[in-house]
């Protein structure tokens, strides 16, 4: 199941991203950055090299949207039983993907496009690291307590890195700066959500045993 897993989850995605890199270094030295510089749509002309870039874009978004809909399908089969789904915590490397939110820096001054900053929020999918770790875990009344515990610490949390962050900015004179800082400052909280919902449940369903485990270990 691990190496099925990997084989057709995790190589899919980095094979994605691979391709997008690649197309859009393909784009700006050979083909003078067409469709990453501002085009006028209008008057554009279909080249044959604006194809890989097309053809990867198009890629990735087929990916992403086949990744949800298993994941939905996914817990939609889990949805009844009483156990946790079943993970395999290999699905946290994609949170490697988060990374990619770094071409925004370098997407954004050349053509305005902010989009690759959304590639932040790939930053969360490092909870699967924990989450694959409690795999058929009984879901009793302890561990729905732990899992509404952590769910709410997570959301305190991000609530509280968006409002500094935002009444921070708001001490600046305004302009693209700060909406791409507060574009990205949102992109990042939601992934440190997902993270801490998933590692704040794994943290408190390991350290905070009954008592009488504790009982059972003195004897």
């Amino acid at each position: 199941m691990k190496h099925s897993t990997l084989k057709n989850i995790v190589l899919p995605g980095i094979f994605c991203a691979a391709c997008l890199g690649a197309s859009v270094w393909y784009s700006v030295v050979f083909n003078h950055s067409r469709l990453i510089a501002p085009t006028d749509f209008s008057t554009y002309v279909f080249r044959v090299q604006d194809l890989p870039l097309m053809l990867a874009c198009i890629l990735c978004a087929a990916y992403l949207i086949w990744l949800f809909v298993r994941g939905f399908q996914h817990a939609q089969q889990q949805k009844s039983s009483a156990t946790t789904r079943t993970i395999d915590p290999r699905f946290g490397f994609l949170g490697l993907l988060g990374f990619l939110g770094l071409l925004g820096f370098w997407v954004y001054p050349q053509t305005g496009e902010v989009f690759p900053f959304a590639f932040f929020l790939f930053f969360g999918f490092f909870g699967f690291f924990f989450e694959g770790k409690m795999s058929h875990t009984l879901m009793d009344e302890r561990y729905t307590e732990n899992r509404a515990k952590a769910q709410l610490t997570a959301a305190k949390t991000a609530l509280s890195i968006i409002f500094v962050a935002v009444i921070l900015l708001a001490q600046g004179c305004g302009g693209d700066a700060v909406l791409i800082a507060l574009l990205i400052v949102l992109f990042l909280t939601l992934a440190l959500y997902l993270f801490l919902s998933e590692y704040l449940l794994y943290r408190y369903d390991h350290d905070d045993l009954p008592a009488e485990d504790f009982d059972e270990s003195e004897d």
